[in-house]
């Protein structure tokens, strides 16, 4: 079999280079499959169905009927489609995402599939409820629009996990701003009812670590930057 990494991978590639980038296609495989993505949002691996998925499987593992779950840093929505999946109808997903573009997608993803049990927060997760700049990267990429907080940009609100029921799992990936996030969830944290899979970047790499043990978690690596948090 040829390796997509290795020079002649083009042949197995180029088919998947040909679908249009606005085309709706059905999940192939992994924990979305069959359900409807727009091949042009995010990474094609989403809509091939094995986009991270060991992280992916690591979380499904953790999810049962009826939790409710946060899945911060949304983007398009490939984890809140899987969570959503997985909470069923009697369980409730709230979707954080602050850049404006990935919550159109998101909310996109959620219409194709006529997900009901959803909710989108179109904000940034911090510490404080007010507003930000976020700063996009506007250049699509191969993971879809990127963006983070920053001293300028668009506009976006800001909220605090504080202020909404607590979940039984949290989901993050937000660019480095967990540390704010995670002082905006002291409410939350001190509860020990939340499991919590983090993506560390920038600055947050011990900042949100200690914050976690702070309130008595256990930490468990889960990949080169990722973690899980553990209530007592």
């Amino acid at each position: 079999m040829l390796d997509p990494h290795q020079p002649l991978g083009w042949l197995i590639r180029l088919p998947f280079k040909l679908v249009s980038p606005s085309s709706v296609m059905p999940v192939l495989t992994g924990p979305n499959r069959g359900l409807k993505w727009v091949v042009g949002a995010g990474n094609q691996s989403c809509w091939l169905g094995t986009y991270e998925s060991d992280h992916a499987r690591a979380i499904a593992a953790r999810v049962k009927p009826g939790m409710t779950a946060f899945d911060v840093g949304a983007h398009a929505g490939y984890y809140t489609l899987m969570l959503s999946r997985l909470v069923g109808p009697q369980g409730r997903v709230l979707a954080f995402e602050a850049n404006p573009a990935n919550a159109a997608r998101l909310r996109k993803h959620l219409e194709l599939n006529d997900v009901k049990n959803v909710e989108v927060i179109e904000a940034a997760v911090t510490d404080r409820n007010g507003e930000t700049f976020f700063r996009t990267n506007d250049d699509v990429g191969k993971y879809g629009y990127m963006g983070k907080i920053s001293e300028t940009g668009t506009p976006v609100r800001t909220v605090r996990l504080d202020d909404f029921p607590t979940p039984d799992l949290i989901k993050m990936d937000i660019e480095g701003a967990e540390t704010l996030a995670l002082t905006g969830a002291a409410r939350l944290l001190s509860e020990h009812k939340s499991t919590i899979f983090l993506a560390l970047h920038d600055g947050a790499f011990e900042q949100a670590p200690a914050i976690l043990k702070q309130h008595g978690y256990r930490i468990e690596p889960a990949g080169e930057r990722e973690l899980w948090g553990t209530p007592p």
